[in-house]
């Protein structure tokens, strides 16, 4: 898995992108934007709505590491905290 998709957001905005994750396999997604002065921040979740991981840091790309315990589907959030821009999301195994 590589692109997962693309967006453009702005101040308080978020989009949302559902993945399929196998189980007990490490994935790193990342979120790059186009404009360096932005901040925005990832959130993943799990089928259950539950929250897996996040980065809110204050930095303008947002990534974070992954190892299901089980297979299944995962929702990633992209939120902007600062700015405005179009980013790409990427999923890595």
């Amino acid at each position: 898995m590589s692109l997962v998709g693309t967006g453009v957001l702005g101040p308080g905005g978020a989009e949302y992108f559902d993945v399929v994750l196998s189980g007990n396999h490490t994935y790193a997604v990342l979120v790059d934007p186009f404009e360096p002065t932005v901040d925005f921040d990832l959130y993943v979740y799990d089928e259950n709505g539950n929250l897996v991981t996040q980065d809110a840091s204050p930095a303008a790309e947002a990534h974070c590491l992954i190892t299901p315990r089980w297979t299944g589907p995962f929702r990633l959030v992209v939120k902007a905290h600062r700015g405005m821009s179009g980013f790409r999301i990427k999923v890595q195994d």
